[in-house]
């Protein structure tokens, strides 16, 4: 059973997951290029190889810093499955890559602060982190709300950490600008662009776009069957704010998504994460280990067999064979 693999990890474990990785991504890029000679596009395969396996490893160290919290190795098995969900393949542009690395920075310090002494230097480090991503996209000014979160969730009254909170809220925008002088001018339109609001044409959404919306809702109810009684549920306060950090990461993803925040066509990059974490965080919390691997098969074919279906490639005519020939 592939879920028993993942029960521990060690060398077979990484091997497996990477094999997962390299197949979901050789797959969606098949089907998005109807067969065409893959060779041409290796520098975008390699590319998201690369970036699925460094979310997993930053994630993965990350986490390992709390106290009482470790990813474990059904997680990486959660990602590559995630991936398939997709509508498309990431286009591996810099600014969303660029937010999405700084978000998961962000679940770090954000926990570190919550939960450490030394909390002058987390809510800089955090209130950091959100600035230089609203210098990118304006609309991840919500995220503010964190930092404000944990200063009065510990009764911060200190001038300091006021200061280490308002400090690169003001700084950060005089800094790009002064960057912009020299930056060459197609990096400095991608600096602070306005917010463009593009909700999304439900009746222009395709089917795989229809089944990553069904994973963000599903993603929703996990969430919600787990915060009410957050802290009962889970062992460790830092595992806990982990939790909540990626709730709310979820939701803005979700908003972010249909309002059409995003330039291009990457809009559905920022939920990855979450949902991918989210999946795992599910099958983690099933005891029975054949009901797990029943889950994740059933889980994986299921969106292997609809992918190949939605693309033409497979329909119940090849299956059952032409009624004009029987």
């Amino acid at each position: 059973m592939i879920v028993k693999i993942f029960k521990t990890i060690g060398p077979r474990t990484y091997f497996t997951s990477i094999f997962l990785i390299v197949f979901a991504v050789l797959f969606s890029f098949v089907l998005e290029n109807k067969g065409a000679f893959l060779l041409e596009q290796w520098p975008s395969i390699l590319g998201n190889i690369i970036l699925i396996v460094a979310f997993i490893a930053m994630l993965t160290f990350l986490e390992i810093q709390h106290k009482g919290r470790k990813l474990g190795g059904v997680h990486l098995i959660a990602y590559p499955t995630t991936f398939l969900f997709l509508p498309m393949v990431f286009e591996l542009k810099t600014i969303p890559v660029l937010e999405a690395i700084l978000l998961i920075l962000g679940q770090d310090i954000f926990i570190k602060t919550l939960h450490s002494k030394n909390k002058e230097k987390g809510m800089l480090d955090l209130s950091l982190i959100i600035s230089i991503i609203v210098q990118l996209n304006a609309s991840f000014a919500i995220f503010y709300l964190l930092p404000l979160l944990i200063f009065f969730n510990r009764g911060i009254k200190s001038a300091k950490d006021l200061l280490a909170l308002l400090l690169p809220v003001f700084i950060i925008p005089f800094t790009f600008n002064g960057l912009s002088v020299i930056l060459p001018s197609e990096t400095v339109a991608l600096i602070n662009p306005p917010i463009q609001v593009n909700p999304l044409k439900y009746h222009l959404l395709s089917s795989s776009d229809w089944v990553w919306l069904i994973a963000l809702l599903l993603s929703v109810l996990v969430c919600a069957l787990q915060l009410p009684r957050g802290h009962k549920k889970f062992s460790y306060p830092e595992y806990f704010s982990g939790f909540l950090y990626m709730t709310f990461w979820l939701i803005f993803s979700i908003v972010f998504g249909l309002l059409g925040l995003q330039i291009g066509v990457e809009f559905w990059l920022i939920s990855f994460i979450p949902v991918a974490y989210f999946f795992g965080g599910f099958l983690e919390k099933i005891k029975s280990d054949s009901l797990r691997n029943i889950l994740f098969t059933s889980v994986f074919l299921g969106i292997v067999l609809f992918k190949l279906f939605d693309h033409g490639i497979m329909s119940l005519e090849l299956l059952f064979g032409n009624g004009e020939n029987s």
